[in-house]
């Protein structure tokens, strides 16, 4: 049985392809883990505030701890200051 070059080539790019997926999960963990979600709101559209959660909330996560009178500007993501990061990778250890 003689293994051909198309066997290899495909065989070398599938596997590339899961490494590739798998490097680009781990980012992903790894920016879940360092970043929060941002959500700035307003109540009359002049002075805004920052609400932060540690996960991605939902809609009703939201009403719950901005009350239905408020009205969202922008969702974003944030990353976590450096300092705080290294305290909890202490604390975590």
């Amino acid at each position: 049985m003689t293994v051909t070059d198309e066997l290899i080539d495909r065989l070398s790019s599938e596997t590339g392809r899961r490494l590739t997926e798998r490097a680009r999960n781990g980012r992903r963990r790894a920016l879940a883990n360092i970043s929060r979600c941002c959500v700035i709101v307003t109540m009359d559209g002049k002075t805004t505030r920052e609400e932060l959660f540690d996960h991605t909330p939902t809609i009703a996560q939201i009403l719950d701890r901005v009350g239905p009178e408020a009205f969202i500007v922008s969702i974003g993501m944030r990353r976590r200051p450096l300092r705080e990061r290294i305290r909890l990778a202490l604390a975590a250890e």
